[in-house]
C-alpha cells in the first residue's frame, strides 16, 4: 500500500507543480496585463520624479507649475471623459511639434 500513497502523493505534487507552471506561462502570454502593468509602473515613477522636482525647485518655479497646474485642471477633466478624443489631440500635437521642430532645422 505505501507504493500506492507515494505514488499518488507523487501525481499530486506532480500536477500543483505543472498548475504553477501554466499559471506562470498564461501570465507570460498576457500582453495586456503586462502592459498595464509597465504603465502602472512608469506613471508611478513620472509621478515620484515630477514631485520631486517640484519640490526642490526655487519658490518662483514652484509658483508657476502651480499657476499651470490649476489651469490645466479643467482639460485633464475633459481628458478623462473622453480619452480616446484626447490621445488624438496629443497624437496631432506631438506631430505638429515634429513637423515644426524638422521645419526649423532646414
Amino acid at each position: 500500500m505505501s507504493d500506492v500513497e507515494d505514488l499518488k502523493s507523487e501525481i499530486e505534487q506532480t500536477r500543483a507543480e505543472l498548475a504553477d507552471t501554466v499559471d506562470a506561462l498564461t501570465a507570460k502570454l498576457d500582453v495586456k496585463a503586462q502592459a498595464a502593468e509597465r504603465a502602472h509602473e512608469l506613471a508611478e515613477k513620472a509621478t515620484a520624479r515630477y514631485a520631486d522636482a517640484k519640490n526642490n525647485a526655487p519658490e518662483p518655479v514652484r509658483q508657476a507649475i502651480g499657476s499651470v497646474e490649476q489651469a490645466a485642471r479643467p482639460v485633464v477633466a475633459k481628458a478623462r471623459q473622453d480619452p480616446r478624443r484626447a490621445a488624438k489631440i496629443a497624437g496631432g500635437v506631438i506631430i505638429a511639434l515634429l513637423v515644426l521642430r524638422r521645419l526649423r532645422r532646414h
